[in-house]
Formats: structure tokens, sequence, C-alpha cells
């Protein structure tokens, strides 16, 4: 697989599908039309080579593959969640909230 040619997007449809089991509710969870998502999800196919998520009257039920990629995919969109997130402001940590501190000291 070529990794530089990934999206990184199409995981993000692939953790809402495998979370809502409906494609149209994993769009709007998402903010994206049914279209793009059914679009987004017919390229990850193609990269994966499986079908992922067969179309049921219930609902979309994952593959097998699709089961094996769920867990490790949802633990890994979660720590990059938590690693782009920006740290708290806490102004007392700062370099200037210390020479503050130190002022007030004095």
């Amino acid at each position: 697989m070529n990794w530089g040619a990934f999206d990184l997007n199409l995981l993000i449809v692939f953790d809402a599908v495998m979370q809502e089991r409906n494609v149209t509710r994993a769009g709007q969870k998402i903010g994206l039309s049914q279209p793009a998502m059914s679009h987004a999800l017919s390229r990850l196919r193609y990269m994966l080579k499986d079908q992922l998520f067969i179309r049921t009257p219930e609902g979309m039920v994952p593959t097998a593959r699709a089961e094996q990629l769920a867990g490790p995919l949802r633990r890994a969109l979660s720590e990059m969640q938590v690693a782009l997130e920006p740290e708290n402001f806490v102004p007392q940590q700062t370099a200037l909230g210390l020479v503050r501190e130190r002022r007030e000291e004095l």
C-alpha cells in the first residue's frame, strides 16, 4: 500500500460507520453528506481490498477485516486527537506567570 497516497480522513469515515452502522448517520456525525460518505467508503474499500461493510436491512455489518481493524484504528484516532488538542493554558505555568509570582514575593 502506498502510504503517501492514503487519505487519513478515510479512517475517520471508517470509524464513524463502524460506530453508527449506518452511512447516513455516520455522515451526519462527521459532517459529510451521504454521497460523500459512500464515495469515501468506496475509496477505502478499494485501498484495503475488502468490502469492509455489508449492507443489510439491519444496517451496515462489518466484515471480519473491518472487525480486525476497528480496535487498533479507534485507539490510533483517539491518540491522534489527544496529541493534536491544544494544551490547557495556565498563566501561572508560563515564564511570564513565574516572573509575576517572583515580583509578588518581593
